[in-house]
């Protein structure tokens, strides 16, 4: 359920507000380089604030010397500690809204990082998400998540505006670690007012639109890419003519620490060109639009299921899987996993599309469906289960995935053996007559894995392929 749906809030698409969705988690992260372009009402000052508490945490991991030891060295990780801020629905928890956030663990990547630059003889840089650049583990849920807890009270305030323009109720809960004090190096408490959301019981925090992407504006493949546009007969007289293509991370990382004007300039070139906010209209990664969509199909066609053994669960599970190709072949569901250009979008964006649809049907039969489940063996796409008496375990794949048939007899059966189930269902979706050609000997080689292993694994084709308008129906 979207917020807008809870609060029965009426969207004319120019709200300066994400509306999020409250049962599961958007890919999106807060992204400080836009919030530096662009301070506006509770935000103006929120930059200079970024960087007052990293200069406090700077200043720590200084005093503790090249040992990282002594009160210092813990005082920087204590605070540094930014868990995940689970009001916001934002980021990539598979199921639900709470994520692992910056532990204790990312503490101290962020204070190694800092560590590092100091060692490098850096100064404590202009925009902190620059620590991207000197240490491995650091991506952007670390990156949103500080954002998000250092600039907890200015998202309050800005929640509690729009709460009151639509007249919203609100309820005051203390947050502990509501807002830094770089004088006393301390967190404080504070009392923020704020809707709650009744799946995860918390409250709702509202973030500007503008101030979302799927990755920060200032990143490690955009700085290398970056460098290479700028020196790559020298990139490639020392590192050979493959490294544009096949860069590893710490040559990334070493890039950053000993040519540190190349990052300057970089940050200088972000400065003068901007940063971007994601495209919520065009959705390129299909993030947003597959709810309402699925949601609207999944009411005007419904269906309810009873459950007397295994074999009619397994059946409930097969249909919801040719309803899923029935709306993407032949009810425009299609659309939604190719971007304006007709390029196809992710495997995440069909999965996302097909939890739409799951998800709804799942909730009318009383069935629990979780995304991206981790068995053991790794993660599993999609279980669905009713209890512990009946369980089925579902893998997407893009047939034009280079570990296609890896994920029919290698994934899905190691899957299937660590659940202790017999039903599995591997789901393929194809975007082009090459893709389904691919797949002429899909029905032996699933045959072949059931007589090897005694699982019930059966498979769908999805054919999502692009149907552009005709020249007689263009305007």
């Amino acid at each position: 359920m979207l917020f807008s749906e809870l609060f029965e809030i009426e969207l004319d698409g120019t709200e300066k507000w994400f509306d999020p969705l409250l049962t599961l988690d958007t890919q999106l992260y807060i992204d400080p380089f836009l919030i530096f372009q662009d301070e506006f009402g509770p935000f103006v000052g929120a930059h200079q604030e970024l960087i007052a508490f990293y200069d406090a945490a700077f200043q720590l991991v200084a005093e503790s010397g090249e040992t990282k030891s002594g009160t210092s060295w813990q005082k920087a990780i204590s605070i540094l500690g930014t868990p995940e801020v689970e009001e916001m629905c934002l980021g990539v928890t598979a199921s639900g809204t709470g994520g692992a956030g910056s532990g204790k663990g990312k503490a101290r990547l962020i204070a190694e990082a800092l560590h590092k630059a100091i060692q490098f003889g850096l100064s404590n840089p202009k925009h902190f998400e620059t620590m991207q650049l000197f240490q491995e583990g650091i991506a952007e849920d670390t990156i949103s998540d500080a954002v998000g807890n250092i600039l907890r009270h200015r998202f309050a305030t800005f929640t509690k505006s729009i709460c009151n323009e639509h007249g919203v109720d609100a309820v005051s809960r203390p947050h502990l670690r509501g807002r830094f004090n770089p004088l006393n190096r301390r967190w404080e408490k504070i009392d923020v007012e704020a809707p709650l959301n009744p799946f995860s019981g918390k409250q709702v925090l509202l973030v500007p639109k503008e101030y979302l992407r799927p990755m920060p504006t200032l990143n490690p493949s955009d700085f290398w890419g970056f460098c290479c546009d700028q020196s790559a007969q020298e990139l490639r007289t020392e590192l050979g003519e493959e490294i544009t293509r096949n860069v590893k991370k710490d040559v990334i990382l070493e890039k950053a620490l000993t040519d540190y004007d190349s990052v300057e300039d970089f940050v200088a070139a972000l400065e003068r060109i901007g940063g971007a906010p994601y495209d919520f209209e065009a959705d390129p990664k299909g993030l947003v639009k597959w709810y309402r969509k699925t949601k609207e199909f999944v009411k005007n066609n419904p269906l309810t299921f009873s459950f007397t053994d295994q074999d009619s669960f397994s059946e409930f599970v097969v249909k919801l899987v040719q309803i899923f190709k029935n709306f993407v072949e032949n009810q425009g569901g299609w659309e939604l996993v190719y971007n304006d250009d007709g390029k196809p979008k992710s495997e995440s964006a069909c999965q996302r599309l097909f939890l739409g649809i799951v998800r709804h049907y799942c909730l009318a039969n009383d069935i629990d469906v979780s995304p991206e489940v981790n068995i053991g063996r790794g993660p599993v796409d999609f279980k669905l289960s009713r209890g512990s008496t009946y369980t089925a375990l579902i893998e997407m794949k893009l047939a034009k995935n280079t570990k296609f048939w890896a994920g029919l007899e290698k994934q899905l059966p190691k899957y299937l053996e660590a659940e202790e189930v017999k039903v599995g269902h591997f789901l393929i979706v194809a975007f082009s007559d090459a893709d389904v050609k691919r797949l002429n000997k899909i029905y032996e080689r699933v045959g072949a894995i059931n007589d090897l292993t005694g699982y019930d694994i059966k498979h769908s084709v999805v054919e999502a392929i692009f149907r552009p308008p005709s020249a007689s129906v263009l305007p």
